[in-house]
């Protein structure tokens, strides 16, 4: 780390140390809302927001400010960190809103969701289809690139020949669909039970 660097964080740190000697370690009236109602998500973020913006106003990002607030044993930061993760990790394994083609996310919640489908899937057919199919959003060039990263199975394939293979599952699943579909329009089918019950929302 530069010497410059160094004294910054030694000063941040200094500063931050001197403001929580001065105050009361738990601040839940100011910084989270009472524990008897559940905070949402922007309410802890807000919080934290407050408690960076008052104690590492100095710190360059937010992982400085989390080092800084470890150095200085800032239990108030720390614990309204963790819950603003805890409170993420609920609403994402919640919220698909994600897959729709409209759905954005960062580089680095797709990087994530790509990764562990990666991990997932043995067979890369399938891999690649469920990457495709969750992240319409993305384009072709920077999904073949994520795959290739978390893929051994594809060290032998070039960013092109990826895409080319994207493209192909797009375009096989869908003239393969429309066949069928030709072959069973106007038919008299009986529509068949789901075996999980039927939705009459």
């Amino acid at each position: 780390m530069p010497a410059n660097s160094a004294a910054r964080q030694a000063q941040v740190g200094a500063r931050a140390a001197d403001r929580l000697g001065k105050r009361p370690v738990l601040e839940n009236a100011a910084t989270v809302p009472e524990a008897n109602t559940p905070p949402t998500l922007p309410e802890l973020e807000s919080a934290l927001a407050r408690l960076t913006e008052a104690r590492y106003g100095a710190a360059a990002d937010p992982s400085e400010a989390q080092a800084l607030a470890a150095e200085a044993g800032d239990v108030d930061y720390l614990l309204t960190r963790i819950r603003c993760l805890e409170a993420a990790l609920a609403l994402a394994s919640d919220d698909v809103s994600w897959i729709a083609p409209s759905g954005r996310s960062t580089p680095a919640q797709s990087l994530q969701r790509i990764k562990a489908q990666c991990a997932l899937f043995p067979e890369l057919f399938n891999a690649m289809f469920a990457v495709a199919a969750t992240h319409q959003s993305v384009s072709r060039e920077m999904l073949a690139l994520a795959i290739k990263q978390f893929r051994r199975d594809t060290d032998n394939l070039g960013k092109d020949d990826l895409v080319s293979l994207l493209v192909s599952i797009a375009n096989g699943g869908n003239q393969a669909f429309e066949a069928v579909l030709r072959t069973r329009k106007g038919a008299d089918r009986k529509a068949a039970a789901l075996p999980w019950g039927q939705d009459r929302d």
